[in-house]
């Protein structure tokens, strides 16, 4: 939601606290938004945090 706001910044900070939580849980919802989130984030390739988000929900995914 808050990336199609335009926030950036706030999509991250959610993102991040998400990643967070979603450490350690298997479920297919959580799959599926990793891979969403993962989608996302390819558009921001050159923003180091963008790229720090994806490689923690690749890992999470497993």
């Amino acid at each position: 939601m808050r990336l199609r706001q335009g926030d950036v910044d706030g999509a991250m900070a959610t993102w991040r606290s998400f990643l967070d939580c979603a450490d350690g849980i298997r479920s297919v919802k959580v799959r599926a938004a990793l891979q969403d989130m993962r989608v996302r984030l390819r558009r921001y390739d050159g923003v180091p945090e963008a790229q720090e988000l994806r490689e923690q929900a690749t890992r999470i995914a497993g």
